[in-house]
């Protein structure tokens, strides 16, 4: 990518999206609004369901302590058990509490995922995030998988309690959802579930987990489904943005990179 005069050459390839690109991108479609409302290698499998024992999974405050990892990171493959993901650690890291996104790719694949993300990370401003891809064709309906990557990135980085991000994507939304709704719902601040292909609520209310999530989905054309998410979340109270789910740019269309851009930007600043 190529920033220069306030326009990018640019192309995020997205399942379907017909290597659409961005030039210029549109300011990201935000809902400052909502926003300013609320202004160990350890096997997925085995970990207890959330709120278990009681109190909040992981505490609220702090962060998991993890340490060892190398920086930067560019998107090299790695390991978590027997779960292969990539992973984007900024040059900038350095031991400090981090934010962390987690992110199903769709049927462009976990590679071309991963540079979409570095793409996109200085003009949403994720690029100081440690950010993990899992290939969502390879991993679908596995959301024990993602519970493997985030185990394993927490234990080798810092990661900040309250500032994990969940983002599912077209053949990742059924992996996403059971990681975001089901195995790990207390973990993550926000989630966001985009070019949906399946809806699925949460397990459990905002008052079980003891906080209220950020929610969105981005449609890309199945409005239906959006709407049958959105229901779900607001009826287990999560936060959600005005309008929910997203209608900005590329709404309507599967793949767009404008929604794509719309979603990771959401994540910024969110918190438990």
């Amino acid at each position: 990518m190529r920033r220069g005069g306030g326009s990018w050459v640019a192309a995020l390839a997205l399942a379907a999206c017909g290597g659409g690109a961005l030039s210029p991108p549109p300011t990201p479609q935000v809902d400052a609004g909502a926003d300013a409302q609320d202004a160990q290698d350890v096997d997925a499998r085995m970990m207890p369901p959330d709120g278990a024992g009681g109190g909040l999974i992981p505490p609220r405050g702090g962060s998991s302590g993890g340490s060892g990892g190398a920086a930067p990171l560019s998107g090299q493959l790695e390991q978590a058990g027997s779960i292969s993901y990539r992973l984007i650690v900024p040059g900038s890291y350095a031991g400090a509490p981090t934010p962390f996104l987690i992110v199903y790719s769709g049927t462009e694949g976990g590679a071309q995922m991963t540079q979409n993300l570095i793409a996109v990370g200085p003009q949403t401003g994720t690029d100081g995030f440690i950010r993990a891809v899992l290939d969502g064709v390879q991993y679908r309906d596995d959301g024990a998988a993602g519970a493997a990557v985030l185990d394993d990135v927490r234990m080798h980085y810092n990661i900040a309690n309250d500032q994990s991000y969940l983002l599912g994507e077209s053949a990742g939304t059924t992996a996403a959802e059971s990681l975001g709704f089901h195995l790990r719902e207390s973990w993550f601040a926000a989630y966001w579930a985009n070019d949906v292909n399946a809806a699925d609520g949460p397990a459990q209310t905002a008052a079980q987990i003891g906080f209220a999530p950020w929610g969105q989905v981005g449609p890309g054309g199945q409005f239906a489904l959006a709407e049958q998410i959105v229901s779900a979340m607001r009826a287990a109270g999560y936060q959600l943005p005005n309008p929910a789910p997203y209608n900005g740019a590329g709404a309507d269309q599967h793949g767009s990179p404008d929604q794509f851009l719309a979603a990771v930007a959401w994540f910024v600043g969110k918190s438990r």
